[in-house]
């Protein structure tokens, strides 16, 4: 769709990117976000935004851009320290576990654009200078990405809801289980769990790869 000539004064794609995000933020689910409710918002008819944007694609292009512009990639700047990695991952799936239903939508977008490939440039020379052989640094940098977005979108403790006694007749181990770690300790476990095995990977593939 071409963009309307003609733009409201005082509405700018920064403020529309704010006011997208804040919607999402406040949201359920991403069904709730419409361009009539981010036009209402913003103070304006729906066909207004369209001086600004191309439409609901360009302005998730601009909640994306705002996210990705949260995640500390100064971390690994130089860097050849595992701690690194693990300090930009906390940032990353901080960022995404901010802004849960959008990142339920930005999940799924193509990894094509300045804002999305300067997150993973720095992670790809990171690995590069720490000694991961070309081969293998896309299934890590892929690994990374599963552990931090699946984090961030998928908790998996909210998928157990019932108490640890509602488990006990037919899933036994699953009730000793939840009873042996706390519901809120249960997705940062895992996670850190999952970094410590990703970082002794990446060791070990560094240390294969060395004559």
């Amino acid at each position: 769709m071409l963009m309307n000539t003609t733009a409201r004064p005082g509405i700018t794609r920064e403020l529309i990117g704010a006011a997208a995000l804040a919607i999402l933020d406040e949201s359920k689910s991403e069904s709730e976000f419409t361009m009539r409710v981010l036009a209402a918002r913003l103070g304006v008819q729906a066909p207004s935004l369209y001086a600004h944007v191309s439409g609901i694609d360009d302005v998730i292009t601009l909640v994306h851009r705002r996210i990705n512009a949260g995640i500390d990639i100064s971390v690994l700047m130089g860097s050849r320290d595992l701690s690194d990695l693990r300090a930009l991952a906390r940032s990353y799936l901080n960022c995404y576990r901010d802004h849960h239903v959008a990142a339920t939508i930005i999940v799924s977008r193509a990894i094509n654009e300045d804002y999305a490939l300067s997150i993973y440039e720095p992670i790809a020379a990171f690995l590069e200078r720490f000694g991961v052989p070309a081969a293998s640094i896309m299934p890590v940098m892929a690994l990374l990405d599963y552990l931090v977005l699946g984090s961030a979108v998928e908790p998996f403790s909210a998928g157990f809801i019932g108490s640890e006694q509602s488990y006990d007749a037919e899933f036994p181990a699953i009730a000793r289980a939840l009873r042996g770690s706390p519901r809120s300790l249960i997705d940062e476990s895992g996670f850190e769990l999952g970094m410590a095995a990703l970082c002794a990977a990446i060791e070990r593939i560094r240390d294969a790869a060395r004559p």
